[in-house]
């Protein structure tokens, strides 16, 4: 009877070089020009992934963890 449409936001806090006007964090998920601030979301995501957002995301997140702990 019913037909909708279902989305994820992602991308509004785009990943980028340090040095692109348009992007809020870096590669590292640190947010430009906010000490000691990240972003491990969805929102990092420069475009929409053509997977589900929610590994994407849960691999975005696997991938920063392990950073931090091989600085340990």
């Amino acid at each position: 009877a019913e037909c909708g449409e279902f989305w994820h936001a992602c991308g509004t806090c785009r990943m980028g070089a340090s040095n692109d006007r348009t992007s809020v964090v870096d590669p590292e998920c640190r947010v430009i020009g906010v000490e000691g601030l990240r972003v491990v979301d969805a929102s990092v995501m420069p475009e929409v992934p053509r997977a589900n957002t929610n590994l994407t995301t849960i691999m975005i997140a696997e991938h920063v963890a392990a950073r931090f702990t091989q600085r340990l």
